[in-house]
């Protein structure tokens, strides 16, 4: 959790007024439909109204652009274009920043406009007002519904949202603090102060102390995970076992973005790949439902040889004219009646019903390898949208956009200039042991290059039986019933079924496995396997 009070965001006020004051902007661009960028030089500053971690931070790496000619992005590129941030100033100690700019205009008129920034979770917001506080456009449009506080809309004045009328911190004493502790009320009497900052707090003076003291950004960790991130000079209730200390809030904000995946760019290819892709598989399983219901039509299609075959031997008695004639079945031992056309001979009549057996016949072996065509690409869809969902960083979602493009599931974006082909170190993930290694791919191409590339011929393969999930090389001097089960359990966690409650895993040596001529990435076919049932996988930590 990245902690931000009325506090603490008085604090990142500070640096951002320090590192933006003066600079002009010379870019605007939308990133997603909860964020957008505003360019100060090569500064970028990012306004998120991500409902999981509303937050403006000045970023260290590119986010994803979100291409639009219109709304709030266009209104802004209008009016702000080489306007100077002037000033920001935070809206008493409440969760609301607003960023001043100034520009002159054609005229030579001096024009004045505000940002308001809102950090309120779900609730978050951008407003773009003139001047007078009118609002020109904002990010998020809530229904009177969603938001029956206040409105928001094009045209109105801007309003602060309305709050219980709470002491600055700044005018709180000692007196008054000991009263609102002892009764509980501090929380909801003092503005700017949120749960993690009151569970600090043992006195008066640790108040003045972390409202006077300068920024001292901080994350404590508990068997590397993330407990508490904060630029107060705070330590979380819950247990911890190291400490990572930052320079700045600039600092701490990437490094919490990057680690939690909470980054525009990230979020915006996972969703543009994940709704490439699950429209994909949409299409392939509405197809198989065609071929199944076509299939089942052309089923029957041998009882036209065998009434073929009957006519055949009848046909001496068959005349020109007759709409139908009585046969005896030898392939049932009974009687039928086979339907002709009047208007064509015997012959005609013969050749038309051989020609429809032979139709179904042909349709049917297209339908087959139709079906399987269909189901390999599912498979290869299916395992995609597994990665994807599983991806916990943006460069392997970088090379899962990769191969979509190379194999032709997304067009190569068409920019000015020659497009530079990146090469790029192909990974893998790792789980290591005393003595032993045990590595997973988290995507197709390093599937791939972790078989036929990374893998000995006598290092053991492991994989998910009949189900999408990661390829698995087990690298030891000595293997043992628990590093292959270990193994084992990997693979099944990283499969499409790991929620099951049993999974079977194949392995086999690596030597036998094979990559078919013309197979999908990730696609294999393998001999000599034997299984294991895991039951259960765990989640494994990093």
């Amino acid at each position: 959790m990245f902690y931000i009070d009325g506090v603490s965001l008085n604090k990142i006020k500070d640096e951002l007024k320090d590192n933006l004051t003066g600079k002009k902007i010379n870019k605007i661009t939308k990133n997603t439909e909860t964020s957008l960028s505003i360019y100060f030089g090569k500064m970028e500053l990012v306004f998120s109204c991500n409902p999981n971690f509303p937050i403006c931070y000045i970023t260290n790496s590119k986010e994803g652009v979100l291409e639009s000619s219109a709304g709030l992005a266009a209104n802004m590129k209008k009016h702000l274009l080489n306007a100077m941030l002037t000033d920001i100033v935070q809206l008493g100690f409440d969760r609301i920043l607003n960023f001043k700019f100034s520009k002159i205009n054609e005229l030579g008129e001096i024009k004045n406009y505000n940002i308001y920034f809102e950090i309120m979770g779900k609730y978050s917001n951008f407003i773009f007002t003139d001047e007078n506080d009118k609002i020109i456009d904002l990010l998020k449009r809530f229904s009177l519904e969603e938001n029956r506080l206040r409105a928001l809309f094009p045209g109105i004045s801007y309003e602060q949202p309305i709050i219980e009328k709470k002491i600055s911190p700044l005018e709180l004493d000692e007196k008054r603090f000991v009263e609102f502790s002892e009764n509980g009320t501090l929380l909801k009497s003092v503005e700017g102060v949120g749960k993690v900052l009151l569970q600090s707090l043992n006195s008066f003076q640790d108040f003045k102390d972390i409202l006077n003291s300068n920024l001292a950004p901080k994350i404590f960790l508990n068997s590397k995970r993330i407990v508490l991130a904060t630029v107060l000079n705070i330590t979380p209730k819950s247990k911890y076992d190291e400490v990572l200390e930052f320079e700045s809030f600039r600092e701490i904000v990437n490094y919490y973005i990057s680690s939690e995946n909470l980054s525009s760019s990230f979020d915006s290819l996972k969703s543009q790949l994940m709704d490439n892709i699950i429209k994909r598989v949409k299409k392939d399983e509405k197809i198989l439902k065609v071929l199944a219901k076509e299939k089942e039509d052309k089923i029957d299609y041998e009882k036209y040889k065998e009434q073929g075959d009957i006519l055949a031997s009848c046909i001496y008695s068959v005349k020109k004219g007759m709409s139908s004639v009585d046969a005896y079945d030898f392939y049932n031992d009974t009687m039928i009646k086979i339907p002709l056309e009047p208007q064509h001979t015997p012959q005609e009549n013969l050749e038309k019903i051989y020609k429809k057996y032979n139709k179904l016949k042909r349709g049917l072996e297209a339908n087959s390898r139709r079906v399987v065509e269909v189901s390999q690409d599912l498979d290869y869809l299916n395992s995609i949208k597994l990665f994807i969902e599983t991806s916990n960083d943006i460069g392997n979602l970088r090379l899962i956009h990769e191969e979509l493009i190379s194999q032709g599931y997304l067009k190569q974006s068409n920019k000015k200039g020659k497009s530079k082909k990146q090469s790029r170190e192909i990974g893998y993930g790792v789980v290591e042991g005393e003595n032993y290694k045990i590595l997973y791919g988290r995507n197709n191409i390093e599937n791939d290059n972790l078989t036929f590339k990374v893998a000995d011929k006598n290092d053991i393969w492991l994989h998910s039986k009949n189900i999408p999930g990661s390829h698995v090389i087990i690298k030891c001097e000595q293997l043992t019933d628990d590093i292959l089960f270990r193994g084992a359990e990997i693979a099944a966690f990283y499969s499409k079924g790991f929620t099951g409650d049993k999974i079977s895993v194949d392995y086999t040596q690596k030597r036998y496995i094979n990559k078919p001529k013309g197979g999908k990435p990730g696609f294999v076919t393998y001999i000599n396997e034997k299984n294991i049932l895991v039951v259960k996988p765990e989640k494994l930590s990093e």
